[in-house]
Formats: structure tokens, C-alpha cells, sequence
């Protein structure tokens, strides 16, 4: 299992598109805490809609890539920051409870995937409202390229982009989402 990560994938980055990978140790689901790790001197999240992947494919075309996913849900990419210069890299998004994720919604029940608005919420202030549809380059071209470069294999977790600010975690806060009005993540940030 893999998790793939993209930074700048939505109209609201700041950042050109890039790409990222994490361990399946990263995971961190919905209902569980995240603790913050004492090895930076601070940590940022920042909402994603995160794909599933639910068959093998290897040099997927766009025109199928809509088969190749079966699930969707809400999460939160966390980053480690320091002061000065890290020299860790991309370690720094690949560390244990990186990769916070929600409860999967499947396609098959809903309408429109692409159009299904996902809610992101800290401390009950909504920091990203979006669809999948709103990415700057399409879920299917994204499917597309990553199994060009590597096979993509069920259960496959894909973070689709930043879709919001990024957010300085602090203990006490909360981290919330909900997809069409269902709620699909809750995790408190503890020290």
C-alpha cells in the first residue's frame, strides 16, 4: 500500500504542483488523536480530499481512471517545520500520523463523485469547503501519471491536493470533516 500526496493541486495554493510519498505508518484514522511529535519545532496541516484506490492498473488512460477508484473521504496532510533549515526532507511529511484520514465514503453511493462538496473544519471555523472537481489537474489525468510511474495497487491512498490553508497545530485543537453534510473525520491534537 501506498499514500501519495500533491501540494498545489487546487485554485487556493500557493504552491506549484508537487508530489510526495509517504509509508502506510503515516495513517493516522478518524477517531484516534494526534499527538504532536517533539522532533520540530512545529507542525502544519492542511486539508486534502483523499481518493482510494480499488484495482491494480498499470499505465492507466484518463478514459478509464474512473474505474480505478472506489472510494473518497476528507483528511489532513501534516508537516514537520523547523526553524532554519530541515535537513530531514521529505521526511518531513513521512513521519507516523502524517496522513490523517476519514472514514471512506464509497463512489457507488454518491451521485457525482467529482461534485460531492467536502467540508473542513478546525475549532469549528470552516477552513476548506471543495469538490474533487475543482483540482487543477483532473483525478483522472492524476490517476493517469502515477500509474505511469508506478503500479497503482488496491487500497492505493491518493491526497489530492491542499485544499486549504495550512494550519499550525496546537494542543486542544480539533480537526472535523463532513462529506454532503456526513461526517467522516474527527481527531483531536494532544501533546
Amino acid at each position: 500500500m501506498k499514500v501519495i500526496g500533491f501540494t498545489g493541486n487546487y485554485g487556493n495554493s500557493d504552491d506549484s504542483m508537487d508530489s510526495y510519498l509517504m509509508a502506510d505508518s503515516a495513517i493516522l484514522y478518524t477517531g484516534r488523536p494526534f499527538f504532536i511529535p517533539d522532533f520540530a519545532d512545529h507542525f502544519e496541516a492542511t486539508p486534502s480530499i483523499v481518493v482510494r484506490t480499488g484495482r491494480l492498473g498499470k499505465c492507466v488512460a484518463p478514459k478509464f481512471a474512473h474505474r480505478y477508484w472506489d472510494a473518497l473521504t476528507a483528511g489532513f496532510g501534516v508537516r514537520a517545520c523547523q526553524d532554519g533549515d530541515s535537513r530531514m526532507g521529505a521526511l518531513d511529511r513521512a513521519f507516523d500520523g502524517a496522513a490523517i484520514v476519514g472514514e471512506w465514503v464509497p463512489v457507488a453511493d454518491i451521485d457525482d463523485p467529482l461534485q460531492e462538496v467536502v467540508e473542513v473544519k478546525v475549532d469549528d471555523r470552516v477552513v476548506s469547503r471543495c469538490c474533487l472537481a475543482e483540482m487543477c489537474m483532473p483525478l483522472a489525468d492524476v490517476l493517469s501519471a502515477v500509474s505511469g510511474r508506478c503500479s497503482i495497487k488496491m487500497g492505493d491512498l491518493l491526497f489530492t491536493g491542499e485544499t486549504g490553508e495550512r494550519i499550525v497545530l496546537a494542543p486542544g485543537m480539533r480537526l472535523k470533516a463532513s462529506i454532503g453534510g456526513r461526517e467522516v473525520l474527527d481527531v483531536k491534537v494532544r501533546l
